[in-house]
């Protein structure tokens, strides 16, 4: 599908996301920190198919997650590897992102997208996933291999949280979406690197290759959602003026721009 058209996909989920069956840490108990509430936010179970289970079964998608998960324990050296060990930390999705934007992000050098991602980080990975990561409760690569990942600070804290489906690729996708929207003209490097953070979680051992696959369309209906929202649009529209700002000042990096 062209790059573009994931793009405006994300608007199609707006007339069919659902209410999700989950409720609390949302808009209506930490409005701070999420700008949907569990009503509002898509609902993960009825939006992606269940997985297949158990994991050692013979089943394509499994046959297929097995070897991406084999192909991946080859890439975790090299460049390829410290990028994934980058994309693991939730906490730096500003830093994993800024040079396919074009823009340093920073408090300083851009309060306005430095805040709006940082509100994103819980809303778009944790919120639109919880409801189909509690009802299947799948099983992560590093645990049914009993094997290290990349990443070895949210090994104790993952390996009893359901894998299926990513909300690391969530997160990826629905901020690659968004950041595309506010600078279009580096589109392609800001929506490959939303894809690279999916891949980044196979890796790294955190997910299976279908866990990342779901969760984009997981981040494309919760962007839709999001559309939405006038907090959220709010928010939005001041840091596309933060950005215009400093697209006039010459302080952004264009990408294959003649």
């Amino acid at each position: 599908m062209p790059k573009m058209t994931l793009l405006v996909c994300a608007l199609c989920f707006a007339g069919t996301v659902s209410a999700a069956p989950v409720t609390g840490n949302d808009a209506s108990t930490k409005p701070n920190k999420y700008y949907l509430t569990s009503a509002e936010t898509v609902d993960s179970v009825a939006l992606i198919p269940p997985p297949p289970m158990p994991v050692k079964a013979t089943d394509p998608v499994n046959d297929a997650d097995r070897i991406a998960y084999e192909e991946g324990l080859k890439m975790r050296t090299g460049k390829r590897g410290r990028q994934a060990v980058l994309d693991a930390d939730s906490t730096k999705v500003h830093l994993a992102f800024q040079e396919a934007f074009g823009v340093k992000i920073t408090k300083e050098d851009t309060p306005q997208l430095y805040r709006f991602i940082k509100h994103l980080r819980r809303e778009t990975g944790s919120l639109a996933t919880r409801g189909a990561k509690q009802k299947y409760n799948r099983i992560r690569p590093f645990v049914y291999y009993n094997q290290p990942t990349c990443y070895k600070d949210d090994e104790a804290r993952l390996s009893k949280d359901g894998g299926y489906p990513s909300g690391h690729s969530a997160r990826g996708w629905a901020v690659a979406l968004i950041l595309a929207e506010v600078n279009p003209d580096n589109k392609d490097a800001i929506l490959q690197r939303g894809i690279d953070m999916g891949r980044s979680r196979v890796i790294c051992g955190y997910h299976w290759a279908s866990d990342v696959e779901n969760a984009r369309l997981i981040g494309a209906a919760n962007v839709a959602a999001l559309h939405a929202n006038p907090r959220f649009m709010k928010d939005l529209n001041e840091v596309k003026a933060e950005f215009a700002a400093l697209k006039k000042a010459g302080k952004v990096t264009f990408h294959n721009k003649n």
